[in-house]
């Protein structure tokens, strides 16, 4: 009878243990993924791109696989950088989304560098005069 309480207690607390420790796993994971996200977009872009305030995006939305993290490239602007992840298909990519105002699609355009970043910006200036 001993042998079953503590087989019973030990799976217990192993079950009580299992949510902190995936949690914990989530956490350094996501740490993980936005350290990555600065450094890859300072080499994209420039290390002003890496002191952006970037954020981890939560899961719920978007597709199995896809981890992502978003900047705003200036407070109270709408266009905003988005790095995608899709492990699923090795896929990696910077964008700029722009949000439509007129309706509830966005613009995406992948962004290859800062100058690109800076040509797809004026052509939005253009566009507005």
């Amino acid at each position: 009878m001993k042998l079953i309480e503590l087989a019973v207690t030990t799976y217990t607390e192993y079950e009580a243990q299992a949510p902190v420790e995936a949690a914990e796993m989530f956490a350094q994971a996501r740490v993980e993924f936005l350290a990555l996200v600065r450094r890859s977009v300072g080499e994209t872009l420039c290390a002003d791109a890496e002191k952006l305030d970037w954020q981890y995006t939560p899961s719920e939305g978007l597709p199995e696989e896809v981890e992502q993290a978003t900047a705003l490239l200036e407070p109270g602007r709408t266009e905003y950088l988005r790095y995608r992840a899709d492990h699923g298909k090795d896929i990696w990519a910077l964008e700029l989304v722009r949000p439509c105002d007129a309706c509830c699609t966005c613009r995406i355009d992948v962004v290859h560098s800062l100058t690109h970043l800076g040509q797809l910006l004026a052509g939005d200036r253009e566009t507005r005069r």
